[in-house]
């Protein structure tokens, strides 16, 4: 692990002078901490029990850029890497997006490590801030053991111009272990509708042979949202299938309120019982009430509530701290306050 943060700052004493060289290179990242009050749900082995943690949340540094190659065409790149200031055993380089491409009137074509475009479909519904934020637990399936919420290594990703308020993605990834068996390549796509005020967007993956050969995992998100004066409503459903063992239907709303320069916020999200067999009692409810405050454009504290609620057979946890989560009992509602910081640089 010290390799991996001499890699980082060797990189960033190399990319000086090419900072100095050429503006179009930019160190950007963010860093987000919170102090949790974290409590399992009241089950029989910690009941009554709140623990005390200080949480990082998808913290992060990166270098970015682009060369004008002439004639409307353009080279871009990015590495990207997670941080954690809490636990710098969880630091690992490279391990978010991070490409090399070419950009023009044609679109951008990327090709390294990426979010699929169904991951990427996710505006005015992804709201939420440190534990709260549902999308990737609820909607994007990692509740359900049906994730789609993936970074996808090895990837070719596309990304339309914007017409008529209109943006198309698609990306794949070859399976690079393919046997005579399986060959577990992977898809996704999505089209959305942007005009600033409204958007709507579908899109659709499938991870071929993910669950077993011959059985994949794929998904079908809806997703929709407007701002009407300093409100903004969003709402997504989202179909998570692997194939032939199980199956659900999530539904999330999300708005949020801007004050001056408060901001509160809201949602709810729930993910339907397994659709395959009967009397599977695995649904998922989560909801969280926020309130930020920014101190500028690029810093802002917040304090929040969240709580995920388990049917008896469900033992959902929260997926965004560097604690990665607790174990959850079958049925139990855990659940978190939090004060954080967030800072953008």
């Amino acid at each position: 692990m010290k390799k991996q943060l001499l890699a980082i700052a060797v990189l960033g004493a190399l990319a000086a002078p090419a900072f100095a060289a050429d503006s179009n290179v930019t160190l950007y990242g963010r860093l987000e901490m919170g102090y949790e009050f974290f409590d399992n749900g009241d089950t029989a082995a910690l009941k009554g029990v709140t623990t005390q943690r200080v949480e990082g949340y998808a913290s992060r540094i990166g270098f970015k850029g682009e060369e004008d190659l002439g004639g409307g065409l353009k080279a871009v790149f990015q590495i990207e890497t997670k941080v954690n200031p809490d636990n710098a055993a969880q630091t690992s380089f490279a391990d978010r997006n991070s490409y090399v491409g070419l950009k023009g009137d044609f679109g951008t074509l990327l090709i390294g490590r990426h979010d699929t475009p169904f991951k990427q479909l996710n505006k005015n519904v992804d709201i939420m801030w440190g534990n709260a934020e549902q999308t990737e637990v609820i909607t994007n399936g990692k509740a359900s053991g049906i994730s789609l919420h993936t970074r996808q290594d090895n990837i070719l990703h596309y990304t339309s111009p914007k017409f008529s308020d209109i943006t198309l993605r698609a990306s794949f990834a070859p399976d690079e272990a393919k046997t005579g068996s399986t060959n577990k390549r992977r898809l996704s796509v999505s089209g959305e509708f942007d005009n600033g005020t409204f958007n709507v967007g579908l899109g659709y993956e499938n991870q071929a042979d993910q669950v077993a050969a011959g059985k994949d995992r794929q998904g079908l998100k809806l997703v929709g949202g407007f701002k009407l004066g300093d409100t903004t409503f969003g709402a997504a459903y989202s179909q998570l299938e692997n194939e032939t063992v199980k199956e659900v239907d999530t539904f999330a709303l999300a708005v949020s309120h801007k004050i001056g320069a408060v901001t509160l916020k809201g949602a709810w999200a729930t993910a339907s019982e397994n659709d395959i067999g009967s009397n599977t009692q695995d649904g998922i409810d989560m909801y969280g009430l926020e309130v930020d405050y920014s101190l500028s454009k690029r810093t802002a504290v917040y304090g929040l509530f969240t709580q995920i609620k388990n049917e008896t057979k469900a033992s959902a946890g929260f997926a965004n701290g560097t604690s990665g989560g607790a174990p959850i009992a079958a049925g139990a509602d855990p659940r978190i306050f939090s004060v954080g910081i967030r800072h953008n640089f």
